[in-house]
């Protein structure tokens, strides 16, 4: 088992009952996942205000478990040699 931050953002908009949220993969380091969510409240904030709606946008980073398996994905996506 690997260490991997996966970031999540959490969105409420006026007048629906349910919290919308979307998940935007995951990060070896703490310090990547936490820039990550800066741009994704930007990204997303944006998106809505283009649309004329109103959101209230909550990200965060959670820590999680995952098999080695999903290691060799991450570095066939990011083109990496992470060491070991």
């Amino acid at each position: 088992m690997i260490k991997v931050w996966f970031l999540m953002a959490l969105m409420s908009y006026p007048n629906l009952s349910a919290i919308a949220y979307r998940g935007f993969g995951g990060f070896l380091e703490k310090e990547e996942c936490e820039e990550q969510r800066i741009f994704a409240e930007n990204i997303i904030a944006n998106f809505e205000m283009q649309r004329g709606n109103t959101v209230y946008i909550e990200t965060f980073c959670l820590e999680m478990e995952a098999f080695e398996s999903q290691l060799e994905k991450i570095k066939k996506l990011k083109g990496i040699n992470l060491g070991a």
